[in-house]
């Protein structure tokens, strides 16, 4: 079975990008990724997301084919479908799961990073004076709250949409017990990966930073301070969330 050269594939985009008389960012910003993300290509790093393949190939002038093998091929000889199948499918699907696994596992690590930063932080806050009950239906709740959304989407969300997404616009996703519905936002392959990176670094952030204005207001104030604006952070911290999506979500749609 053919093995995709990470490093053949990505001297190849860089020979047909620069034939196309395209810089980095003029390649990248037809594909709507960042410069860096084609660097690493080109530097045999990684490889795109199987999503991106048609696009590629369309934008640089060579089937998929072509550019799986890292190679202009012969396009009156036609290749069996067997090949196809093994080329496209069985070794790109092993690249990109060994790519979402690296990515999925660094985030894993954040995830339980912050838990364990947010568990100190209740720590001083105890430390602090402020009793488990007063902390139950306020800072415990919310954080704990954020840290279920952010759970979900550090270990179960799938970073690939089903390509109906692609040729419609939907604007809601659902995934096991997982709902969410965005009305003004279509949800596609282009920029549903950066939609679950900003939900996952937004819910650890909050997590950490909500507990921390705790003790720092209760500390430097009062705590009655901190009981007349906990709702009001709350409430910023929910919008935060929405806008933080909606902007990301409408960049890369």
């Amino acid at each position: 079975m053919y093995q995709i050269n990470n490093e053949k594939f990505g001297l190849f985009v860089a020979e047909l990008r620069k034939e196309k008389n395209l810089t980095q960012k003029g390649l990248a910003e037809k594909l709507f990724v960042s410069d860096k993300t084609v660097s690493k290509w080109e530097r045999g790093i990684s490889i795109p997301n199987v999503t991106l393949l048609i696009p590629i190939a369309d934008v640089l002038g060579v089937t998929v084919t072509e550019l799986l093998y890292g190679e202009k091929k012969d396009t009156s000889k036609s290749l069996d479908i067997q090949e196809v199948k093994q080329l496209v499918t069985d070794p790109l699907d092993a690249s990109v799961r060994d790519s979402i696994r690296r990515y999925k596992k660094k985030w894993i690590l954040a995830y339980i990073l912050c838990f364990l930063i947010s568990i100190v932080e209740i720590i001083l806050l105890i430390a602090s004076g402020i009793s488990f009950n007063e902390m139950k239906d306020n800072v415990l709740l919310v954080t704990g709250l954020i840290f279920v959304f952010g759970g979900w989407f550090c270990f179960f969300a799938k970073d690939l949409l089903p390509t109906c997404y692609d040729d419609n616009k939907i604007n809601y996703v659902s995934q096991g017990i997982f709902r969410i519905h965005m009305v003004g936002l279509s949800f596609n392959n282009g920029n549903w990966s950066y939609i679950c990176t900003a939900f996952k670094a937004w819910t650890l952030a909050a997590a950490i930073i909500y507990p921390l204005i705790n003790i720092l207001i209760t500390n430097l104030f009062s705590i009655q301070l901190w009981n007349i604006i906990k709702d009001i952070l709350a409430w910023i911290v929910i919008i935060s969330m929405i806008v933080v999506v909606y902007w990301v979500g409408k960049k890369y749609e």
